[in-house]
């Protein structure tokens, strides 16, 4: 946690500070992978929040020609204030370029519910691939954070892809998440 304090001359104590405001709180998923009740932890929504990048999300496949989607959010339980998002996807060695592709054309809401119309989409994917370790400034409050990714019917573009997509571009995509840490700014005034 990185922390700013000023004490001013007037006798006003201000400090600031940055906490991963996801940990350990309540997340859910669309389009849940397929498993077998044995595996289906494997897999879960809250492995994105474990703060261990080695158990990830998986959703099942979103392809193009069914113009479907996949959402993943996190609940923080009350309105927070929002400063950045950084998202470690699932890499797999030597096919980097592949899961780039897979996770290309999303977009990132602030929310205070769980629908993202409700709130304002704070980033959104394009014209080239995303990184596996990627991250972004998203100023707002809201109580959601959002992920959202879909692919459009042939022949349509995603709005951060206008002018078409990159070599690379996966047209069916599966959504697996490792790690997802959204920063928060908490403030602290005291008189005195």
């Amino acid at each position: 946690m990185l922390s700013i304090c000023l004490i001013l001359i007037v006798g006003i104590l201000y400090c600031s500070a940055y906490d991963n405001l996801s940990r350990r709180k309540y997340t859910n998923q669309h389009r849940h992978w397929t498993c077998v009740p044995s595996s289906c932890q494997q897999y879960a929504s809250h492995n994105a929040i474990d703060e261990n990048t080695n158990t990830c999300t998986r959703t099942d496949t979103i392809m193009a020609y069914a113009g479907s989607y996949t959402w993943w959010y996190v609940d923080f339980g009350e309105v927070k204030s929002i400063s950045y998002i950084r998202i470690k996807f699932k890499s797999y060695s030597g096919h980097e370029i592949r899961q780039r592709g897979r996770f290309a054309g999303f977009s990132l809401y602030l929310s205070n519910t769980t629908d993202k119309e409700d709130g304002y989409r704070c980033y959104i994917d394009g014209p080239e691939l995303p990184p596996l370790d990627f991250n972004t400034t998203c100023i707002g409050h809201a109580r959601y954070v959002i992920y959202y990714n879909e692919r459009l019917p042939e022949g349509q573009y995603l709005e951060g892809y206008a002018d078409g997509y990159p070599e690379g571009f996966q047209l069916s995509s599966i959504t697996e998440l490792c790690d997802v840490d959204v920063q928060g700014n908490y403030e602290l005034i005291i008189l005195f």
